[in-house]
């Protein structure tokens, strides 16, 4: 048997048309697939801000506040602060000028939070008892709170801590 080789002259026109189809069909699932999923990868929040900074995102906001609840909390765990004073702070979006916070300014909470704090149900004692080695340290939870509404785009921040701090343990 002898085998005859034909002689390849590259496609048909038909067989061309069908693959430009073919291209163009996943050129655009691809682009479209991309938009979808590209919409997912954007900051959560592109409000602007009044002052027209920069676009800030939820994750912004809670580094912001994270931040700031380090200050608060190096301040209000010192035993040198009186727990009814702790009891007695209420809910606010200006904790410097309200809670008499001086290591951050006024800009430290975003405009949308309002941070509290609230004792547990492991109170704590005493100064006295506490120096005697007899009483507990009290645990409170400092939280930042949307003003509005809990939504994609403000969701709470919750940190627990000890004071006063020379009487926790770790």
């Amino acid at each position: 048997m002898k085998y005859k080789r034909k002689k390849n002259k590259g496609m048909t026109f038909p067989e061309l048309v069908l693959a430009v189809l073919m291209l163009t069909a996943f050129t655009g699932v691809t682009v479209m697939v991309t938009q979808y999923t590209s919409k997912f990868l954007q900051p959560l929040n592109k409000k602007v801000e009044e002052s027209n900074e920069a676009n800030k995102d939820m994750l912004n906001d809670h580094s912001q506040i994270n931040y700031a609840f380090d200050s608060i909390i190096e301040i209000i765990s010192e035993p040198g602060i009186d727990k009814n004073f702790i009891l007695n702070l209420k809910c606010t979006s200006l904790p410097s000028l309200e809670w008499n916070i001086p290591s951050i300014d006024t800009k430290a909470i975003p405009k949308s939070y309002k941070i509290c704090i609230k004792p547990t149900t492991l109170s704590e004692s005493n100064y006295s008892q506490l120096a005697n080695g007899e009483g507990k340290p009290g645990i409170y939870i400092l939280y930042a709170k949307p003003e509005n509404r809990v939504s994609v785009n403000a969701t709470p921040v919750r940190r627990i801590f000890c004071r006063p701090k020379p009487f926790c343990k770790l």
